[in-house]
């Protein structure tokens, strides 16, 4: 049995989640455990045993161990977000904090450098050891360094400029569009050097350099 307010909480804590996010059972377990001032694993193990009996009973849906998502119901049946969609949040946002970003040729096609789409998203992450649900479309990866509110910015634009020459980029001048990026998002130039010296190769740091000369 559940202790008394732990049940109501979790619940209370899963409906206020919204609907394309993931519901994971740590960042529950370190709320209750906040709230009820109880030890972590016994906080977790109430709370996987209250998302395992919400799931039962088909208010929630397991995606995979620790993750699940919200069901809705439509004149069509039962809903779900998109997998791609929760997965990418679960990979990039713990309790409200930058964990990951996108990278690779999927962020190349965001920033307007490639017309291809490629068919897997790929998520830079502290959580690049997860398991990934079937169906998904996601490649995780290594993260140089562990990544923070303060840093994800910078690692996820020095791997786009290490990974210009692995990428079919067909627009027009990519260094000077990426240039103007960093302008754009306030990118401290020497931060941004740095970065590329700590965790690149000197190429990298060179390349880094002379885009920087764009702006």
């Amino acid at each position: 049995m559940e202790p008394l307010g732990y049940g109501e909480h979790i619940a209370s804590t899963v409906r206020n989640i919204p609907y394309e996010a993931a519901i994971q059972t740590e960042d529950i377990a370190e709320q209750l455990a906040a709230q009820f001032a109880i030890p972590y694993d016994k906080a977790r193990t109430v709370t996987n045993v209250k998302l395992k009996r919400m799931a039962d009973k088909g208010e929630i849906e397991r995606l995979k161990k620790g993750v699940y998502c919200h069901v809705k119901q439509t004149v069509f049946g039962k809903a779900t977000p998109n997998v791609d969609e929760v997965m990418t949040k679960t990979l990039t946002m713990q309790n409200g904090e930058k964990i990951g970003y996108e990278s690779g040729a999927f962020l190349h096609n965001k920033l307007g450098l490639t017309t291809l789409v490629p068919r897997n998203i790929e998520i830079t992450t502290n959580r690049w050891e997860a398991k990934l649900p079937e169906g998904c479309h996601i490649k995780v990866r290594r993260p140089p360094a562990a990544v923070t509110d303060e840093n994800w910015k910078y690692l996820q634009f020095v791997d786009a400029v290490s990974e210009l020459p692995n990428t079919h980029i067909d627009a027009e001048n990519p260094e000077q569009l990426l240039a103007r990026y960093a302008e754009r998002q306030r990118l401290d130039s020497l931060t941004l050097i740095f970065t590329a010296r700590k965790y690149y190769t000197g190429k990298v740091v060179l390349r880094m350099i002379d885009l920087l000369m764009e702006v």
